[in-house]
């Protein structure tokens, strides 16, 4: 079967996936600083000029990666959310998902903490990834209006409040898990989030 040939559209894009494929894979390997665009772009099997033909600089070419592995992070919650019927089911299902995505994303979380500390430290860096977080609370927060909207009792936190809460929860715990490991207690996340979602008195 003969391929279609691809439009200079589809090129550009399969380009560009392909440089953030190999970048994902460079940073993993030398960290956030100690990656650089010629090592992305030959890692790639393509010239220096075709990074910045996509990304202005390398730290463009990391937040177009953190963009991606956040939205799909979100997308996951997402589907999560949109399957259960109340909110303890939905936190119970959390509570696993955690325990999955902080066994598999232990390099990931050393990136992110280190572009973290470079994130402070630049105004439009740190401004560009709160836009994300804000962008992922908000479509978080309407998954769980709809899901509070099936249940008859008012939480003392709004849908908003509760987004913030789970990405905040989940970043903290993981961060620790990553240095103490067993130390961390089993299923705290869950439980943590069912005590501030789901107090007693709303669970009568």
């Amino acid at each position: 079967m003969v391929r279609r040939r691809l439009t200079q559209e589809e090129r550009k894009k399969e380009t560009r996936q392909l440089l953030l494929e190999s970048a994902v894979e460079i940073f993993a390997q030398l960290g956030f600083h100690g990656a650089s665009v010629d090592k992305i772009a030959e890692h790639a099997g393509f010239t220096k000029g075709a990074v910045y033909a996509h990304f202005h600089s390398k730290e463009e070419l990391f937040l177009a990666i953190l963009e991606q592995q956040m939205q799909l992070h979100v997308d996951n919650i997402l589907q999560i959310i949109e399957q259960q019927q109340s909110l303890s089911h939905f936190i119970e299902t959390m509570d696993e998902y955690f325990l999955t995505v902080s066994q598999k994303n232990r390099t990931w979380s050393m990136l992110h903490m280190e572009f973290f500390l470079y994130a402070m430290r630049e105004e439009s860096v740190r401004h560009k990834w709160s836009n994300m977080i804000t962008e992922s609370v908000k479509q978080i927060s309407e998954a769980i209006k709809k899901l509070k909207s099936k249940e008859n009792h008012e939480s003392s936190l709004s849908a908003n409040e509760m987004a913030w809460t789970i990405l905040s929860l989940e970043n903290g715990l993981a961060t620790f898990y990553y240095i103490s490991e067993d130390r961390v207690p089993l299923h705290l996340y869950g439980k943590a989030l069912h005590n501030m979602l789901l107090p007693p008195m709303l669970e009568k």
